[in-house]
């Protein structure tokens, strides 16, 4: 079986290396050289780490990514000045998380997936895809042709791929847009947590502050698109009024931006359809697995690259690469995630209201079930909404 992937983030380089180990013929085709940069938060959820652990980019019981920042502890601060402090919750896959550069991370995976056998193909900008009866012919900038059993579209948003095969766009209401920039010089009060700020003025807009190693921090704000259209927002602008907001200014003193503000499109697993075609599967970005709430992919590109993997070595055995064959891997994804991310595109109203966000906040700060759930919930692992959430948003109790 000859694979051919069209992209090398996380979902490519995940199921680069689960195929190669699997005896599978891989190229991995990369349009750019790395290292290279990745718009992303840079957060590492506990299931992130997970996946990293068997992958064996790490192992169990070690630190984070090499040029990662630990992170054990979540900082929630909502609009009226509730602080939520509070562990990770060691229930979701073992509370470890990190933060890690993408320009690290990414380069870490792809060399992970051609020490496992994976070609790696840099440079490589895909134009073209024909679909027959042998396979996939895949046209390159350039006019050279690589002939595949399969394809597996890995390239992010906006995917060539998926736009190949006449997928249809994401709805504004299913994306989001979001901008980070970073900082060196750092104090930060809380080192070692993700700290997410709800700010009356910028709603429905949310800010971070993501610390990573020797006082620096990935810094961003993220924005649903049909929001950001009808107000006809511009998110550095938004970026700039958050960092001078006094509990984000606290935070940022003393510090100073390295590099340009950067913003990248985030398509919402609300959306996470047409995954599957014959010989082709889409992943990660590309088939919009992003979590509503807080823009999280990583964890759910690096998964679906091992259930892309799984469903390709299911299909070669049973001798067909059709779509009716491969249609486990969307059964698996939607056991696995999209549920929840359905669930959280719901939740999205309650992060709009000042009120609802307080009364949350309140709420977790008197209750380790309600603390639970909500992080179960932020982290796309609930798998229904118990009604002590809905209670604790409604009446903050």
């Amino acid at each position: 079986m000859h694979v051919a992937i069209v992209g090398a983030g996380p979902a490519g380089s995940s199921a680069a290396t689960f195929l190669a180990r699997a005896g599978a013929r891989v190229t991995l085709l990369e349009r750019a050289r790395f290292p290279r940069d990745k718009v992303c938060g840079d957060g590492l959820t506990p299931r992130s780490v997970w996946m990293l652990e068997q992958l064996g980019l790490i192992a169990r019981d070690a630190g984070p990514p090499p040029g990662g920042q630990a992170i054990t502890s979540v900082y929630l601060a909502s609009p009226g000045g509730v602080v939520v402090k509070a562990p990770m919750p060691a229930h979701v896959f073992g509370g470890k998380s990190a933060v890690v550069p993408r320009e690290l991370l990414d380069e870490q995976l792809v060399h992970l997936a051609t020490a496992a056998g994976a070609t790696l193909r840099e440079d490589a900008t895909v134009e073209g895809l024909a679909l027959h009866e042998r396979g996939v012919t895949v046209t390159l900038r350039g006019g050279e042709r690589i002939d595949a059993d399969v394809v597996l579209g890995c390239d992010g948003s906006p995917s060539v791929v998926r736009k190949l095969l006449g997928a249809p766009d994401f709805p504004d209401e299913d994306a989001a847009f979001a901008v980070r920039v970073y900082y060196e010089g750092l104090s930060l009060s809380h080192p070692d947590a993700y700290a997410i700020f709800w700010e009356g003025e910028l709603l429905p807009a949310y800010g971070w502050i993501f610390p990573l190693p020797n006082g620096r921090a990935n810094v961003g704000v993220g924005l649903r698109t049909d929001r950001m259209r009808r107000a006809g927002s511009k998110l550095p602008e938004l970026l700039d009024r958050f960092c001078a907001m006094p509990r984000a200014a606290a935070e940022l003193a003393g510090g100073r931006r390295v590099g340009r503000v950067r913003g990248h499109h985030l398509p919402f697993g609300t959306f996470a359809r047409h995954l599957v075609w014959d010989r082709c599967l889409l992943l990660g970005d590309a088939a919009g697995f992003i979590n509503p709430l807080t823009g999280e992919g990583i964890e759910f590109a690096l998964e679906s690259g091992m259930l892309a993997a799984e469903a390709l070595i299911a299909a070669e055995r049973a001798g067909s690469f059709a779509r009716a064959q491969l249609s486990s891997y969307e059964r698996r994804c939607g056991e696995r995630f999209t549920h929840a991310f359905r669930q959280n595109g719901k939740l999205q109203r309650v992060f709009e209201h000042p009120r609802l966000i307080d009364n949350l906040m309140r709420s977790a700060n008197r209750s380790q079930r309600v603390l639970d759930e909500l992080a179960s919930v932020l982290l796309g692992e609930a798998p229904r909404i118990g009604v002590r959430l809905v209670a604790a948003v409604a009446l903050g109790v």
